[in-house]
């Protein structure tokens, strides 16, 4: 799949700085994949295969785009829902919302598209729908790359709302598994800074973090544990497991655990939004379970190449998707360099080898993501992976704690929100005190050419380990030999 992901990805690429006309890029797919699929040198196959999957990303991105619906810059009225909890800057918020009908000349349309909101009022709160009389404005930044990107998100404008332009608010509309588990959540506030992280880290909502809190964690090079990713439903998967243990003493009872741990994996990916890392993580996590279940060989590289090409296949613009990169570039590190290392890591001991897991994990994951968070955030963590290891103990016990939390009822869970919060207090304090260090970071934004050979030097070196591993040989006698012979010959 590896083969496959490459030049459908350099075609998602080639959309972006050449156009073809979209009968001319389906004509030369076919003709490609035909003589591909009859070609008789292997070498000249391969040739036409990477052209028809080249073309097959462009024609994607090609079919993938949509136009806007809703006039841009024409006053209109409109019925907003806000999607997520206002964050606040310099005198205004700022939300995502969605346009679900507009009208124009007297005719109501329908509507799903996502749109920015600034917001000018105290009154329209997360899960809010308004009614409003205003306009999309089709530039949302003053930085045309930023607005670029917004667009490649799936956002058509922004939204300007204040209480001069609002006709009416119908509260609490939201109704999305995220929106109840943050209303769950909100039922066990103590500490507004602790609790603001265990939204981040369970709900997939960072909209309440302090300014403050949220530099700390970039500084020291951990922010990525207040994005939901494939660390987050790996803590879910490893507590569902451990509950569901007694199920493999009945008869064919292991299976039936794999299936409910696949359950709330889903489960839990779409109460913490569904992001596209979220979203590659449950279904690589999906496809190790079906492979635990039905005892097939389970390829993890293999599996996330796969996985990849499905998610950039349903949506292209995954490819720029910060959180999409880091998640993918962790992944590949953890399977090529930090498998291997815990395969040869032999500690006996269960709490001594999760502690070498997480060591072993942590400082892997963070060597491969630290040239895109250098020249995405223009800083280079260096104490990252000296804490990262720290304070991912911290990080299973807040979200198994919020796990609990979100599916047993409200007396039960209490005591579980409590110690998660705890946990998210002392996790707080350790990136906080990592962060005033003289030595926590240096501002250095790495240039892509850079960042392109950093990750040249580590397939490079992959590439010699790998061929350094000893095959095995098994010679033959002679008479298995003669056999071999007479059946090629047969």
């Amino acid at each position: 799949m590896l083969l496959v992901l490459v030049p459908f990805i350099t075609g998602i690429l080639l959309a972006d700085v050449c156009f073809i006309p979209l009968w001319l890029a389906l004509a030369l797919l076919f003709v490609f994949a035909f003589v591909a699929l009859w070609a008789m040198p292997l070498n000249t196959a391969y040739a036409y295969a990477f052209l028809a999957l080249m073309l097959f990303g462009y024609v994607v991105v090609d079919l993938r785009l949509t136009t806007s619906l809703i006039p841009k810059d024409v006053a209109l009225e409109m019925e907003i829902i806000v999607h997520t909890p206002p964050s606040q800057r310099d005198g205004y918020g700022v939300a995502d919302g969605c346009v679900v009908r507009w009208c124009k000349d007297d005719v109501w349309h329908e509507s799903d598209e996502r749109v920015k909101l600034w917001l000018r009022t105290d009154t329209l709160g997360y899960g809010d729908m308004t009614h409003i009389f205003g306009r999309i404005n089709g530039r949302m930044s003053k930085y045309a790359d930023y607005n670029e990107l917004l667009l490649r998100r799936g956002y058509v404008g922004g939204v300007a709302i204040s209480d001069a332009n609002i006709l009416a608010i119908e509260q609490d509309r939201l109704t999305t598994l995220q929106s109840r588990a943050l209303r769950k959540l909100s039922h066990y506030q103590c500490d507004a800074a602790s609790h603001a992280v265990v939204e981040a880290m369970v709900a997939g909502s960072r909209y309440n973090m302090p300014s403050e809190l949220r530099s700390a964690y970039s500084i020291t090079g951990v922010s990525h544990l207040m994005a939901v990713s494939g660390l987050h439903l790996g803590i879910v998967l490893m507590v569902v497991n451990i509950l569901v243990l007694p199920l493999s003493l009945v008869h064919r009872g292991h299976r039936v655990g794999r299936v409910v741990a696949i359950i709330v994996v889903w489960l839990f990916a779409f109460m913490s939004g569904a992001s596209p890392s979220v979203i590659r993580a449950a279904i690589m996590l999906t496809v190790l379970q079906c492979a635990l279940i039905t005892s097939a060989y389970y390829n993890p590289l293999n599996a996330l190449a796969a996985t990849l090409f499905a998610m950039l296949v349903y949506s292209p613009n995954y490819l720029y998707n910060i959180s999409f990169q880091l998640s993918a570039l962790a992944v590949v590190g953890i399977v090529v360099w930090g498998m291997p290392l815990l395969q040869r890591v032999r500690v006996h001991h269960y709490i001594l080898r999760v502690l070498c897991t997480t060591i072993i994990i942590g400082v892997v994951a963070t060597l491969w993501t630290l040239p895109m968070v250098s020249t995405t955030f223009g800083n280079v963590p260096i104490i990252g992976v000296v804490i990262t290891p720290v304070v991912l103990l911290f990080a299973y016990v807040v979200v198994a704690m919020g796990l609990f939390t979100l599916l047993l009822p409200h007396p039960l869970s209490h005591p579980f929100a409590v110690v998660g919060e705890y946990a998210a207090t002392i996790q707080n304090g350790v990136v906080e005190w990592a962060s005033e260090l003289s030595f926590a970071s240096v501002d250095y934004a790495m240039p892509r050419s850079v960042v392109i050979l950093y990750y040249l030097i580590f397939v490079v070196i992959t590439m010699l380990l790998w061929s350094l591993y000893r095959k095995k040989v098994i010679p033959l006698s002679y008479d298995d030999n003669t056999l071999l012979h007479r059946a090629d010959a047969w």
